[in-house]
């Protein structure tokens, strides 16, 4: 079974708990803080992926960093580690956020730039989104130095390309077609 699959089963039982109890956003703070714990330290990653780490101790240290979240969590974690799904962590977290922000009709955008985006900028496209999407948007802006110039908004497996690039490389596709019709 993939990962993704399974990740994706593990996120939704602890949705429908979270839920249940109440505590979608603290569920989601805390397994974001995993995600950034796992992603900042990759050592520690490497470190609960290895097979010759009994669970035991990976459960004894992981209880010891994160001892100020939830059962929830805590329980979860544990018992990917007895599972030894390890491996999925990182993806039960991303999951679990996109199932939060869903219930709370939240979309994130990643918004890629030339240039940081002004605050006005980013309240514009805000309000421009939204209106098309009908959710409300946190956008993340990226800059790309290679961009030549406007925007490329990605909003779930959408892609809106307004670069420079993307223009030019739609403008020769039309020629290309023109001139073979």
């Amino acid at each position: 079974m993939s990962q993704s699959i399974v990740a994706k089963r593990y996120a939704k039982a602890l949705f429908q708990i979270a839920l249940e109890k109440n505590r979608l956003d603290e569920v989601e703070q805390e397994w974001q803080g995993v995600v950034e714990a796992l992603g900042h330290h990759p050592e520690l990653a490497g470190w609960l992926a290895h097979p010759r780490v009994a669970a035991e101790e990976k459960k004894a240290l992981l209880g010891k960093l994160f001892a100020n979240h939830s059962d929830l969590t805590q329980n979860l974690l544990f018992l990917l580690i007895e599972r030894r799904r390890e491996d999925v962590i990182e993806a039960v977290g991303a999951e679990y956020k996109k199932l939060a922000n869903e219930s709370k009709g939240v979309a994130e955008a990643e918004v890629i730039t030339a240039r940081a985006l002004t605050e006005e900028e980013e309240k514009e496209l805000i309000a421009v989104f939204q209106k098309q999407i009908g959710k409300t948007l946190v956008v993340k802006n990226r800059v790309d130095s290679d961009l030549l110039g406007g925007v490329t908004v990605k909003i779930g497996d959408r892609l809106y390309d307004g670069s420079l690039a993307g223009k030019l490389e739609r403008f020769r596709k039309q020629l290309t077609s023109s001139r073979a019709g």
